[in-house]
Parts: C-alpha cells; sequence; structure tokens
C-alpha cells in the first residue's frame, strides 16, 4: 500500500505518519526532513534549497523529484508513506509515474484538516534544540526549563517559524495542493481527516477509513 499524507504545516503529519507507518509497516518519504538536511550540506542543491527555504517558498519541483527519484529507488518495507508530498499536481503526477514503473499505484491520500489560526498558533510555539535538535511545543510539549532542553543545549526558533514566514508557508500549501487533493477526490482516493483532534483519536480515524475504504 502506498499513502501519501497531507496536510498544512504544524497538522500534525509527522507524528501521524511515524503511528501510520509503524502500524502499516510502510517506509516513510519524509521530504521536508530530507530537504532540511540536504540544506545544511554542500550538496549541489543545498544552497537552493536554503534560500527557498529562508524565503518561505516551496523548493522547485525539479529538485523535489530528483530526490524522490533517489528515495524511491531504495528497498521499502510494505509500501511507502509519502509524508507532505506531492505539493502540486505536477508532483502527483510524477509520483504516480514512478510508481507506475514499479508496477505499483497510489492507493490513498489522507489529508489532515486545520484552521490557519491553529497553524499559526502551532509553528510559532516551536523551538528546536541547537544541540540535539529534539523538537518542543511550548504548548503541547514544554521543555524542562525554558529556553532549554533536556540534554542542555539552547532552544532556537526557526525563521520560517515565525507568523510572516508561516503565512507565506501556508498560502503557498493552499494553493498548490488544492488541484491534489480535488485530483485524489475524483479518483476516490481521498480521506479527510479533522485535525485539531486528540493524536490518538485522529489516528484511529485514519486507519477506520483506510480499512472502510481497503473493504470496498
Amino acid at each position: 500500500m502506498n499513502i501519501i499524507l497531507l496536510g498544512p504545516q504544524g497538522s500534525g503529519k509527522g507524528t501521524q505518519a511515524k503511528m501510520l507507518a509503524e502500524k502499516l509497516g510502510l517506509t516513510i518519504v519524509e521530504t521536508g526532513k530530507i530537504l532540511r538536511e540536504i540544506a545544511e550540506t554542500d550538496h549541489p542543491w543545498g544552497r537552493r534549497i536554503k534560500d527557498m527555504q529562508m524565503r518561505g517558498v516551496l523548493v522547485s519541483d525539479d529538485i523535489l523529484m530528483a530526490v524522490l527519484k533517489e528515495t524511491l529507488s531504495k528497498p521499502a518495507r510494505r509500501g511507502y508513506l509519502f509524508d507532505g508530498t506531492p505539493r502540486n499536481i505536477v508532483q502527483y503526477k510524477l509520483i504516480k509515474e514512478v510508481l507506475e514503473d514499479r508496477g505499483e499505484k497510489i492507493d490513498k491520500v489522507v489529508v489532515l484538516n486545520i484552521s490557519e489560526e491553529e497553524t499559526i498558533k502551532r509553528l510559532s510555539s516551536r523551538r528546536t534544540c541547537l544541540k540535539c535538535g529534539r523538537v518542543y511545543n511550548l504548548i503541547t510539549s514544554p521543555p524542562p526549563e525554558e529556553n532549554k532542553c533536556e540534554c542542555g543545549g539552547e532552544l532556537s526558533q526557526r525563521d520560517d517559524d515565525f507568523p510572516e514566514a508561516i503565512k507565506k508557508r501556508l498560502d503557498a500549501y493552499k494553493k498548490s495542493t488544492s488541484k491534489v487533493i480535488e485530483k485524489a477526490k475524483n479518483e476516490n482516493v481521498l480521506i479527510e481527516i479533522d485535525g485539531e483532534r486528540a493524536i490518538d483519536v485522529i489516528h484511529e480515524d485514519i486507519i477506520s477509513k483506510l480499512e472502510d475504504r481497503s473493504s470496498k
């Protein structure tokens, strides 16, 4: 089974992706993490990716798809779980093509829906440890001490987690993914989920709807 998991920044995609991957035995393709790692290296795309992230715009399709093709060339478990990708209809079609070359398909597109206000609230409260990379949220998972990680490292707010940058990213998300969601709906593979609930409740809802769709 190959699943695409979409949702605005701060919707909990990463958490739900890990839970789904463990439950269903899927290999996570977390492009956001992959791209952030590349941005901090001397990789040929590193500087371009870093610049796009700083400006609050989406990474270009050519770079993203090159990263995806390289990632999908590696062995998977029982399928792939795409965390936050594709971001537009071009990427959606390209992923379908790559999977079709493997004799596979996109089975389900799961969308986590949360409001703009909730997105800004969640992301502007996020802090990252400069020493170990652990991520805290001042509201839902605060650090043991103010501005201190449990490892002793200093906490920092990412440049793209300030309200102005968040709004730009959110506008870009809405504009680019609307056609993906519409396409998935027309192909009868779309599952919409209310993302403003408890983590376990959301997970159980996703599993229930995946099982319901699979039985039809």
